[in-house]
């Protein structure tokens, strides 16, 4: 019997859900974000992407705003068979109320996203390449993170700046993960805002496959491979 194919809907609460649970787990911030940034990609989709993948494969996902070859998999594997094995594993190993809890922030905090397109990749890339130029120089402001920062040191460079009809605060991940790989001068936090439409992505310094030595926005892998075939 033919599977359904999912609708955009369906598809973008299963990666919201899988991101619940990766939160639930305390898992990696970044990958949580990637899993909730693809989710928002889908919905704003004007195609049914069900059908694209059922005729060209899980590569048609790549260009979405988003999504990258993990989560392309995964897509393709809900589109065929109706189920996903990771989100079967996480469903087992967390408690129900810890998902609910999870929830609950996610909802309480989440920003008000209009329906419009996300900021280009190489809008973001220049940025990111202004801040780290600028941070490194040092000649950005620095302020003193609340968090992670017990001797209140001011030592985090921001940056605030308007482009294309964007207004951009960017500053480097001040997450215990960055603290704890050592990736606070690397990993960079870019908060957008246009309108009432607010979004925000990391970008970091790749180190494997294509896009090694290349600067990288996460969950938008596909684009940002794209960008630089043709830049």
């Amino acid at each position: 019997m033919a599977t359904r194919t999912p609708s955009n809907q369906q598809i973008a609460a299963l990666l919201e859900r899988i991101g619940d649970y990766l939160a639930a787990k305390e898992e990696n911030p970044f990958r949580i974000r990637s899993y909730r940034a693809a989710a928002s990609a889908v919905r704003l989709a004007k195609v049914s992407l069900g059908t694209k993948v059922k005729k060209e494969g899980r590569e048609a996902l790549l260009a979405l705003q988003g999504v990258g070859e993990k989560i392309a998999g995964l897509i393709e594997e809900y589109v065929t068979s109706g189920s996903v094995e990771m989100l079967t594993s996480l469903e087992e190993e967390v408690k129900p109320e810890q998902l609910e809890k999870v929830v609950e922030v996610r909802k309480l905090h989440a920003p008000a996203i209009a329906g419009g397109p996300l900021p280009k990749v190489g809008l973001i890339l220049e940025i990111d390449s202004e801040y780290l130029q600028r941070a490194r120089q040092g000649r950005l402001k620095k302020i003193a993170p609340r968090l992670l920062n017990p001797e209140k040191k001011a030592w985090l460079p921001i940056l605030a700046t308007s482009k294309s009809g964007w207004k951009f605060t960017v500053m480097f991940s001040n997450t215990p993960t960055a603290h704890k790989l050592g990736k606070t001068d690397d990993w960079v936090v870019v908060y957008a805002e246009k309108g009432n439409q607010q979004t925000q992505c990391t970008v970091v310094s790749e180190h494997r496959g294509e896009l090694k030595g290349r600067r990288v926005i996460r969950g938008r892998e596909g684009e940002c491979r794209e960008y630089y075939r043709t830049n």
